[in-house]
């Protein structure tokens, strides 16, 4: 019975997340149907598959608008050709000791090879499509023995989720089908239910079986008990139609292994999140209008409604070439279109510009299209904030969600799996009780910074120029923490910026060596004049010996 007690409280947790994930799901089917139908499956779509209405989506702009925020959000905040992320400690002195930074460096380097030698990128643009079209995005991190981790990405209508108080993602439930073979092979024989079990001894092993799968923090763990079944994330596997006592399967995981990034949220306690293809929706639905308006108008035009009179004979012929026999006499008389057919087609392009320009700058494509080409242009962070900052600016709370509700929970897991898997090389005494963070130097990352170095350009071109006529003023500005804040906003390693304790150790040595250089100097002019003195003509008449004569005079 007691087991029976737990299946129930799955299945009422899971009914529960599903029916908050209920209020979302026909906008969800709305913005699938008229942004990307490929994206989001849904009920009513099981038994007739996935499926386009080409008589709705007549024009793709905003489906290829989705595909450049996805291509530029990757590019922009997770490239796979630079490094987006770095670790350092809270202590800002020892973060900067050798041992500890070559340390983090090296660790860093290592979980970013794990993310390019696994799906990581894969699924992370799918995440960042599924964010602009849905405004909400789910993958699950699984640990994996060939790559270290394997990601599992999931669309709109195949899970629900659950947060915590504090609005936190921290539930996380999904149906699917599986065949009674894949039910045999993922759960184990013994396992399955009689039901399972009679399919697969009659060797019906295709056969469909509804599952439902539910993580939720475990709130009766016990914590000494060193198992998969008293983790902090209890991960539980049901058959629906099977109604016994028993689990599919009942494991857990020490960090929950779910990342669910929102756009934005209304308030703290939302599931789901609003975005871009919530807004644009509007817009695209007016922009598939005025698509069908002008093919119909296109079409009246070439091939325009007519009207017969009684002076036709037979049926009137409409193909090119032709005949339609008229006994009429009148001039008109027979066939003739219905009305003067004028239509202002170039209304219907200036209409369709306006909306994909509204369009794009709601799904911020000018910025995107910026990430995409980043590689190639050779532009710096400063230089993307000074083209686009108001865009990047507006995109700053974006940024910080997912950094937060993606990233930061992804490489929290990844560090944790390859640390308990010994991956990485033991930690140097200094780190030790030191809490680890993580900081992001993505190109969109210092973008957001790069607007300050703006500002603190602008200050210094204009103490340059105050600097021409008092030259006095330079002295307020301390050039050395400038440079320091120009590589922070840039994202360059802390490795090759040098400490400040070594830059005033070589300034004082070189100005030692400039006053030792000002001595010898100082020295070898008077050698030189003690030589000449020495080897002056004192017996001819010149300035030398009237100038001694002079003195002697005095004396």
């Amino acid at each position: 019975m007691p087991n029976l007690d737990k299946k129930t409280e799955a299945n009422k947790r899971f009914n529960s997340l599903q029916s908050e994930y209920k209020k979302f799901e026909s906008a969800f089917q709305t913005l699938s149907t008229y942004l990307n139908p490929t994206r989001g499956k849904f009920v009513t779509q099981k038994t007739k598959g996935q499926m386009i209405d080409h008589k709705t989506l007549l024009d793709d702009h905003a489906t290829n608008s989705i595909k450049i925020l996805a291509s530029g959000m990757q590019s922009g905040m997770t490239s796979p050709s630079r490094p987006w992320c770095r670790l350092n400690i809270a202590d800002k002195e020892r973060n900067k000791v050798p041992a500890v930074r070559v340390w983090l460096d090296d660790t860093t380097e290592k979980m970013l090879d794990v993310c390019a030698n696994s799906n990581t990128y894969d699924v992370f643009y799918s995440m960042y499509e599924e964010l602009g079209q849905f405004a909400t995005s789910c993958s699950i991190i699984l640990e994996d023995y060939d790559s270290v981790i394997r990601l599992r990405n999931f669309t709109a209508g195949e899970y629900y989720l659950g947060t915590d108080s504090r609005g936190i993602v921290n539930s996380f439930a999904r149906e699917f089908e599986l065949k009674v073979g894949q039910c045999v092979e993922m759960f184990g024989y013994n396992n399955c239910s009689p039901q399972i079990q009679q399919h697969k001894d009659n060797n019906r092993v295709d056969v469909d079986i509804i599952i439902r799968h539910l993580i939720e923090p475990n709130t009766n763990a016990d914590l000494s008990m060193d198992d998969n079944k008293n983790m902090l994330y209890r991960s539980v596997y049901w058959e629906l139609s099977e109604g016994g006592d028993k689990f599919l399967s009942t494991t857990g995981f020490i960090e929950f292994p779910v990342i669910a990034p929102r756009w934005d949220t209304v308030t703290s306690n939302e599931v789901y999140g609003y975005g871009p293809g919530w807004f644009a929706i509007g817009n695209v639905k007016q922009l598939q209008k005025t698509c069908l308006d002008e093919l119909i108008s296109k079409e009246k035009i070439y091939n325009p409604p007519m009207i017969e009179d009684s002076t036709v004979s037979g049926v009137s012929n409409y193909m090119p070439g032709g005949k339609t026999k008229t006994t009429g006499n009148t001039p008109n008389s027979g066939s003739r279109t219905a009305y003067q057919i004028n239509p202002n087609l170039e209304s219907f392009h200036n209409s369709k510009v306006e909306l994909k320009e509204a369009i794009d700058k709601t799904f911020f494509v000018n910025v995107f299209l910026m990430m995409v080409n980043f590689d190639k242009t050779n532009m710096t962070a400063t230089e993307v904030a000074q083209r686009e900052q108001e865009n990047v600016m507006m995109m700053g709370p974006l940024l910080n969600r997912v950094n937060k509700e993606m990233l930061t929970g992804f490489l929290e897991r990844l560090y944790a799996i390859m640390d308990r898997n010994g991956l990485f090389l033991p930690p140097p005494e200094e780190i030790s009780g030191q809490d680890i963070k993580i900081e992001f130097i993505s190109i969109l990352s210092q973008a957001q910074k790069a607007i300050g170095a703006i500002s603190i350009d602008r200050t210094l071109n204009r103490i340059q120029n105050i600097a021409a006529v008092k030259p006095e003023v330079l002295d307020v500005i301390d050039f050395d923490e400038a440079a320091r804040e120009y590589a922070n906003m840039e994202g360059i390693p802390a490795k090759l910026v040098i400490d400040k304790r070594v830059v005033k150790m070589v300034r004082d040595q070189r100005v030692q060596a400039q006053q030792m250089m000002t001595n010898l100097a100082a020295a070898d002019q008077g050698a030189n004049v003690a030589k000449n003195l020495a080897s002056a003509d004192m017996e001819g008449d010149n300035a030398l010996t009237r100038a001694s004569s002079m003195v002697g005079s005095n004396t």
